[in-house]
């Protein structure tokens, strides 16, 4: 199936009102850098045998943040992989929490997430809620195995399920897939609602595949100064804005780090 492209329009996910893609741009922005400085503090316990098998998401925050705050938290519902606890962090989940469900190690915390994702779309739509599962797809989501028989029970069930890649492989997914730049968190956002609102539509499930840009690429499409630029543009916040969600980022880690080292 021809991928369909999908154009990261600055207020098209939001209805294109000003004032909304200026409180767009603020939350996401806030939840990216609370995001980044986590795992970059869950990196520095990796280094002191905290958070052995930790395995950092650098890069990709917009992709699993933008993903992520489109969902309906009243109906949908999020099945991130192992490895990757930025989303559930997105989505208010405890940070200490998350990363000590991992402190085992990869292997340890895999834990099927396609598999359980598709089976609670499942449900969802045997009982017409009209909710849909958000799902990664790579490492730490499933076996190969697992991956394939877990898209092919979707796809033929029609089944309200988004799968999140950033892989770059969509060949033969059989579903609409939607190309966005995984730089970008609005277009990121913007995918996830178009993506949504086709699986929701009873139509199956859809894949959003963000194209993550290559080393040469940073820091000029680092996704947090991509979205810091955004959000500058727009004219609502300036440097003070920043200082504080940088401070505020600063407490959370010295909190995250002074409860998972207490009992370390």
């Amino acid at each position: 199936m021809t991928p369909t492209i999908l154009e990261p329009v600055l207020g098209a996910s939001i209805g294109g009102a000003g004032a909304d893609v200026a409180a767009l741009l603020r939350r996401l922005y806030r939840t990216l850098a609370t995001v980044r400085r986590i795992d970059r503090e869950a990196v520095a316990l990796r280094g002191r045998g905290v958070l052995p098998g930790y395995v950092d998401s650098r890069g990709r925050e917009a992709v699993l943040v933008g993903a992520a705050l489109a969902l309906q938290a009243s109906r949908d519902r999020a099945f991130p992989a192992a490895h990757e606890p930025g989303m559930a962090i997105a989505l208010g989940a405890d940070p200490a929490a998350v990363l000590r469900s991992r402190r085992g190690g990869i292997d340890a915390a895999l834990e099927g997430s396609v598999t359980h994702a598709v089976g609670w779309a499942l449900g969802a739509k045997l009982d017409r809620t009209g909710g849909c599962a958000l799902t990664t797809i790579g490492a730490g989501a499933g076996t190969p195995a697992e991956l394939r028989d877990a898209v092919t029970t979707a796809r033929d069930s029609a089944l309200p399920v988004v799968f999140l890649s950033s892989s770059g492989r969509t060949e033969g997914a059989g579903m609409p897939v939607l190309l966005v730049d995984g730089a970008d968190a609005v277009a990121v956002h913007g995918a996830g609602l178009k993506a949504l609102e086709l699986a929701r539509s009873g139509s199956g499930p859809v894949l959003i595949d963000a194209v993550l840009p290559g080393p040469s690429a940073w820091p000029a499409r680092d996704p947090l100064v991509v979205c810091e630029q955004r959000l500058r543009d727009t004219g609502t916040v300036g440097d003070a804005y920043f200082a504080e969600v940088a401070d505020t980022a600063d407490a959370l880690a010295d909190r995250l780090r002074a409860r998972l080292t207490a009992g370390a």
